[in-house]
């Protein structure tokens, strides 16, 4: 069948650009800067990797440390995504001017890096720690029963802990708040919003949970029957009652989304807390503080039904 001449166009252009050594279709780049190698770091890479084979295959991605990045690459990528605070520090200050994507990172760190310059390219983010909507209506799920809030609010989590007890109290909640300074301050502050039984909601407070101050906090509330709501899988293996969190593999899955979208040309999102979530709970400590709680798949299911997600 003879080529027509919009078919002999095309053939020729694109010889042209094989023989000129450009490609007919040039790759989007991805650059990953990560906060440390293993762990999280490498599940949410391998995740944010793995989402983009399928709705960006077109898309290259390389990873690097922070310590090994190189400006240059990072400024020829097509967008940056960092993963953990001090990737994110690192590139805050860099003069990379691409879209940039935050991710495992909390809310208050993010707010705390230097703002880009004016007509600099978006930067946006999937904050680490859940919305506090979320984390009240999980307590009135699990724990209908309990009328009494306990919050500690340390030096990076004020605005957090104050929208928590606005929330809560929305809910009818009695609310009970301590500020904490610092580690010397702790074990008071737990005493005065403990005093009487109630549930303690941890926030991701470099101050108030730490892997120094975890099992005081803990063993405190144990000692006092109070019931502790955790932000992480492993709070829930320590010794809290029941966990609200998101995995890095959920994390790394909604950036390769928003990374997509964006390789397509729309805009990136405002930043904004992770969609997928997990809950977890722990059994021997709801058998020893005489609480019966539905299983964790049970909650999230629920849970995303309020929310009107997919379970």
């Amino acid at each position: 069948m003879p080529f027509r001449p919009r078919r002999l166009l095309l053939l020729g252009i694109t010889l042209l650009m094989l023989q000129s050594g450009v490609p007919a279709h040039a790759a989007e780049r991805v650059a990953v800067l990560t906060s440390a190698q293993g762990g999280a770091y490498a599940e949410t890479v391998s995740a944010l990797r793995e989402g983009l084979r399928s709705s960006a295959p077109a898309a290259e991605l390389t990873a690097h440390n922070w310590e090994d990045a190189s400006v240059a690459e990072l400024a020829q990528s097509d967008i940056v995504v960092t993963v953990g605070t001090q990737a994110a520090q690192v590139l805050s200050q860099l003069e990379v001017a691409v879209p940039v994507l935050h991710v495992l990172l909390p809310q208050a760190a993010y707010e705390k890096l230097p703002r880009r310059r004016t007509g600099d390219p978006a930067t946006s983010a999937i904050f680490l720690d859940q919305p506090p909507e979320r984390q009240i209506t999980l307590l009135r799920l699990a724990l209908p029963d309990w009328p009494r809030l306990a919050l500690l609010s340390g030096p990076n989590s004020h605005e957090l802990v104050a929208r928590l007890g606005e929330i809560a109290r929305d809910r009818g909640l009695q609310v009970q708040i301590a500020a904490v300074e610092d580690d010397r301050q702790l074990y008071p502050a737990l005493q005065r919003v403990l005093a009487e039984p109630s549930v303690l909601l941890a926030t991701p407070d470099t101050v108030v949970s730490n892997s120094y101050t975890v099992q005081n906090v803990l063993l405190t509330a144990y000692r006092q029957r109070s019931p502790v709501i955790g932000f992480s899988a492993a709070y829930v293996r320590a010794g809290a009652l029941l966990g609200l969190y998101s995995t890095p593999a959920q994390i790394g899955s909604q950036a390769a989304q928003i990374v997509a979208r964006t390789l397509r040309g729309e805009h990136l999102p405002a930043p904004a807390h992770p969609t997928g979530f997990e809950v977890a709970i722990n059994p021997t400590v709801a058998r020893s503080l005489g609480i019966w709680l539905r299983s964790g798949a049970e909650l999230a299911v629920e849970l995303r039904r309020r929310e009107g997600a997919r379970p």
